[in-house]
C-alpha cells in the first residue's frame, strides 16, 4: 500500500525516535523527492546528517527547512546549536537575530546568546563569582526540587557571572531533570570547558549523552571522569550503563563490579549488575545481587521486579510471581511490573486469570496501554476468538510496544491472518518480523554463521571417518543410559514429551542443558575422532557431567524411564553416542517444508541455534546439516531408533504410542489419552509450543506449508531426499 507523505513521516519520525537511522532517511528522502522543500523532511534529515557529522549537509537542510516554514522554533534552535558547535559564531549571532526577528522566543534562545556571550572576548573580569547567599538559594531550589525557580536563578548567574562553573554545572543538571536534554547538553559542555580538570562535570555531560543516545561519546565523558579521579563510584556506574545500552555486557559487569567495590551500599549498582547476569545466563549470581539491591532499598520496586524476571527464568514461578506483586505494591502504576506479571501468567497459561488481570488492573495503567492490549489479543487468539483478536490487534501502534514485544506483536498479526487465510499477508509478517530479528542488537551479538560452520564440518568429519575405518566402542558403561527424544525444531517433540511423561514410569527433562554441560566439559567443539577416542574413563568422567546436572531437576531411579528431550540434541549424537552406547532414541519427524516454515514463523528465544532460524534458505541449509548427522549416525554407531512422524501420530494416536512404549519396554496406561491434563498441571511448558500441546489433538498444523506453496517452491528440490527418505514423497 503507497503511503501518504504525513504517514511517511509520522513512519519516518517513529524510526528515528528507535535508533532505525537508514530506514529513517529511507523514508525523509522519499518525501523529498515528492517535496523537495517539505520543512519537517528537511529539518529531520538534518539532525542525521548532524549524527554522522555530515554538517555541510546538515546546515544546507536547515537552512531550507526555515525557509520553508519560519514559524518553527525548533527549526532555528537546530540550525543555531551547530553554528555554535561548528564554532560560527558570527553566523550563529546573524541567524539569532534573525530567529527573533521571526517572532521566535523563550528560554533556549536566551541560553544561546548566554552561550555564544562566553565566546566574546569582551567580558567584565572585574565579575568573577555571585554572591554566596545567591548560590545558596540556588542550591536550596535544586534540592528542594523547584527546578523552575533552579532554572531561572541559575540562568540570570550564567549570564552575569558566565565564567562561574558551578551555576553551569547546576544549570545543566535542572535541565536534565526537566527532559531538556539538548539545553542540558549545552550547558554542560560549557561546564568542561570552564574547568576540564573537573571529574564530576565530566560524568554529568556523560550522562546527559547518555540521555541523547551519544552512547560513544557517553563513554569518553565518563572514561575521562574516572581518570580524573578513579575511586568515583558514580560514574564507575554511569559507565556500566553505557557499555550496559551498548551490548558490551562483560565491560558493562566490571565497571558495575568496580562501582560496588568502591561503594558496597550502592543499591542500583547492584540491580544493574543483576540484569548483567541475567542476560549472561548466570542466574544465581543475578538472583544475589538484585536480593542485595533489596536489602540495602526495601522499597526498591524495579529490583523487585526484575527478581522476578530472574526467578520465572530459574523456573521458580510462585517466588516470581510473589516479587512482581510485591513490585506491583510498592509503586502501583509501575507498567513494567504488570507487564511481567502478565508474562509469567501467560507463561502458565493462567489465562482467565491473565484476562482478568488485564482487564481489572491493568487498565488504570496509563503507560504501555499497547502491551496490554497485546496480551489481551493473545488470550482472545490462544481461547479462538480469531475476530475478537484481529480488532484488538487494530488498535495497536506497533511503535508503542515495548522492544521486548515487538517481534511477538508481529508474529501474532501473522497468526491471525494465517486463520483468516489471508496467507500472502501472513507471510509479509513472518517475513518483517525475520527483519526485525536480523536487524536487532542481540541478533548481531551472535556468530551464527560460526556456528552454522561448527555443525557442518561434523557432517564432513563422520563422512571421512567412516572412509577410514569401522567404528567400535570401547566403551562399557555401568551407568544409566537415557532414552533421547530428538528431532528438528517444531517437528512435534513437545506433544510426544507431554503425552510420554503422563506415563507413570517416565520421567522426561525438557530442554536441559546436561549434553551441552558434557560437551562444554570436552572444551566446546571437540573433533568427532576425539570423541570416538574417549575411553571407558573419559566416558565416565563426562557421564558426571550429565548426571550431575541432570540431578537438579529430578530424583534419578524414581521412575523406571528417563527421556531426555531436546530436539538440536541431534547435532550431538557422535557424543552420546560414546558417552551413553546403550542409549535409546526416539526420532520425531515431520514433512521438511512444515518444519522449514514453522521454525521461520515462530519467535524463538535468541541463541545460536535459533539465530539459524531467521533465513529460509538458512533453515533449510540447517535442516539438512541436522538430518545429515542423523543419519550418518545412525549407520556409523548403529544406533537403537525408532521413528515417529507427527501426521501419523495425529491420525493414529494410541497405534503410534503403543509403538513408542513397546520400543521402551513399557506397557500402555489408559491416562495417555488425556495427556492434556498432564500438560495443564505443569506450571509451564518451555517450548513454543506450549499453548498448543494443552489442547486435542489437531490436524490443520498438518502439512501447513502447502498454504505458502509459491514461497517455498524453490526449496522443495533442496528438502526432496528428505521428503523422500522420511516417506511424504506421495504427499
Amino acid at each position: 500500500m503507497e503511503l501518504s507523505i504525513e504517514q511517511a513521516l509520522q513512519q519516518g519520525v517513529a524510526a528515528h525516535k528507535e535508533g532505525k537511522l537508514q530506514e529513517a532517511e529511507r523514508l525523509y528522502r522519499a518525501i523529498l523527492k515528492f517535496q523537495p522543500l517539505h520543512p519537517d523532511a528537511n529539518h529531520n534529515l538534518g539532525l542525521l546528517a548532524v549524527s554522522v557529522n555530515n554538517i555541510e549537509a546538515a546546515l544546507s537542510l536547515f537552512k531550507t527547512a526555515i525557509e520553508s516554514n519560519p514559524n518553527i522554533k525548533q527549526f532555528w534552535l537546530s540550525y543555531i546549536d551547530i553554528l555554535i558547535k561548528e564554532k560560527q559564531f558570527d553566523s550563529a549571532r546573524q541567524v539569532l537575530e534573525q530567529a527573533k526577528n521571526h517572532g521566535v522566543d523563550g528560554d533556549r534562545l536566551n541560553f544561546f546568546e548566554v552561550k555564544l556571550s562566553t565566546m566574546t572576548p569582551k567580558q567584565n573580569t572585574t565579575k568573577v563569582s555571585p554572591p554566596r547567599e545567591i548560590l545558596n538559594s540556588l542550591l536550596e531550589h535544586y534540592e528542594n526540587g523547584q527546578f523552575g525557580d533552579a532554572e531561572k536563578l541559575s540562568l540570570k548567574i550564567t549570564q552575569d557571572f558566565p565564567k562561574h562553573q558551578f551555576s553551569w554545572k547546576i544549570l545543566g543538571a535542572v535541565l536534565r531533570e526537566l527532559g531538556r536534554n539538548s539545553e542540558a547538553l549545552d550547558a554542560n559542555e560549557v561546564a568542561v570547558k570552564l574547568s576540564p580538570q573537573d571529574a564530576v562535570a565530566h560524568s554529568n555531560l556523560g550522562a546527559t549523552l547518555t540521555e541523547l543516545g551519544r552512547l560513544h561519546e557517553a563513554k569518553a565523558s565518563y572514561t575521562q571522569a574516572i581518570a580524573l579521579k578513579p575511586d568515583y563510584p558514580e560514574a564507575h556506574y554511569n559507565l556500566g550503563v553505557t557499555f550496559q545500552q551498548l551490548g558490551r555486557l562483560n565491560e558493562a559487569k566490571a565497571s558495575y563490579t568496580q562501582s560496588i567495590a568502591l561503594n558496597p551500599d550502592y543499591p542500583e549498582a547492584h540491580n544493574n549488575l543483576g540484569a548483567i547476569l541475567h542476560e549472561l545466563g548466570r542466574l544465581d549470581e543475578a538472583e544475589a545481587s538484585y536480593t542485595q539491591a533489596i536489602a540495602l532499598k526495601p522499597n526498591y520496586a524495579e529490583a523487585n521486579s526484575n527478581l522476578g524476571n530472574t526467578l520465572q527464568k530459574l523456573g521458580r514461578f510462585n517466588e516470581a510471581e510473589t516479587s512482581y506483586k510485591q513490585a506491583i505494591a510498592l509503586k502501583p502504576d509501575y507498567s513494567e511490573a504488570h507487564l511481567n506479571l502478565c508474562e509469567l501468567l501467560k507463561t502458565m497459561n493462567r489465562v482467565d486469570e491473565l484476562l482478568s488481570f488485564i482487564r481489572n488492573e491493568c487498565r488504570k495503567i496509563l503507560e504501555n496501554t499497547a502491551d496490554f492490549l497485546y496480551f489481551e489479543a493473545l488470550i482472545e487468539f490462544r481461547k479462538e476468538n480469531y475476530e475478537t483478536a484481529s480488532e484488538l490487534m487494530e488498535k495497536i501502534n506497533i511503535n508503542e510496544l515495548m522492544d521486548n514485544r515487538h517481534l511477538s506483536a508481529i508474529k501474532l498479526q501473522g497468526d491471525i491472518h494465517h486463520h483468516k487465510k489471508n496467507y500472502s499477508a501472513a507471510f509479509e509478517c513472518y517475513e518483517s518480523k525475520n527483519k526485525h530479528v536480523k536487524d536487532s542488537i542481540e541478533y548481531k551479538r551472535l556468530d551464527a554463521e560460526k556456528y552454522f560452520i561448527q555443525q557442518k564440518e561434523k557432517v564432513t568429519q563422520i563422512e571421512q571417518l567412516k572412509e577410514q575405518y569401522t567404528y567400535k566402542s570401547v566403551v562399557k558403561p555401568k551407568w544409566i543410559q537415557p532414552t533421547f527424544l530428538i528431532g528438528f525444531p517444531r517437528s512435534g517433540t513437545t506433544l510426544l514429551d507431554t503425552i510420554l511423561r503422563t506415563h507413570s514410569n517416565i520421567d522426561v527433562l525438557e530442554e536441559l542443558p546436561m549434553v551441552n554441560i558434557m560437551n562444554a566439559s570436552l572444551g566446546n567443539s571437540p573433533t568427532i575422532s576425539m570423541i570416538e577416542s574417549m575411553d571407558n574413563k573419559a566416558a565416565e568422567v563426562a557421564s558426571g557431567y550429565y548426571f550431575k546436572e541432570l540431578k537438579k531437576h529430578i530424583e534419578v531411579g524414581k521412575k523406571h524411564k528417563i527421556i531426555d528431550k531436546l530436539p538440536l540434541n541431534i547435532l550431538q549424537l557422535p557424543l552420546i553416542n560414546q558417552v551413553f552406547p546403550n542409549s535409546k532414541y526416539i526420532i520425531v519427524l515431520r514433512h521438511p517444508l512444515d518444519c522449514l516454515m514453522s521454525c521461520w514463523m515462530q519467535s524463538f528465544e535468541l541463541n545460536l541455534p535459533m539465530a539459524n532460524m531467521i533465513d529460509l534458505e538458512r533453515i533449510v541449509e540447517f535442516y539438512d546439516v541436522a538430518m545429515s548427522i542423523l543419519k550418518l549416525s545412525e549407520e556409523r554407531y548403529s544406533l537403537d531408533t525408532h521413528r515417529v512422524r507427527y501426521e501419523d501420530l495425529i491420525l493414529d494416536f494410541d497405534e503410534n504410542v503403543t509403538n513408542i512404549l513397546t520400543f521402551l519396554d513399557l506397557k500402555w496406561e489408559e491416562k495417555l489419552r488425556n495427556y492434556q491434563k498432564t500438560a495443564l498441571a505443569r506450571s509451564s511448558i518451555n517450548t513454543p509450543s506450549a499453548s498448543q500441546v494443552i489442547k486435542p489433538l489437531y490436524k490443520t498444523a498438518s502439512y501447513r506449508w502447502k498454504y505458502y506453496e509459491e514461497y517455498l517452491e524453490k526449496y522443495k528440490s533442496r528438502l526432496m531426499p528428505w521428503i523422500n527418505e522420511f516417506g511424504y514423497s506421495s504427499l
